[in-house]
């Protein structure tokens, strides 16, 4: 498993957010669907661990 794949498994993102990566950069996609309480807590978690190096979208 990847450090992207235990990170959503383990803090329960996997079931709306994917991981993809571009141009060496990381990118998180979150579905638009979930609460807005879901998605600040997905993207509090992923700027957490990953700060600037990620690109956190919602889709």
């Amino acid at each position: 498993m990847t450090l992207e794949t235990v990170l959503l498994t383990r803090y329960g993102l996997h079931h709306y957010v994917t991981f993809s990566k571009s141009n060496g950069r990381n990118i998180f996609s979150i579905d638009g669907l979930m609460s807005h309480k879901m998605i600040q807590h997905a993207r509090d978690i992923i700027r957490e661990m990953y700060q600037s190096k990620a690109l956190v979208q919602v889709i």
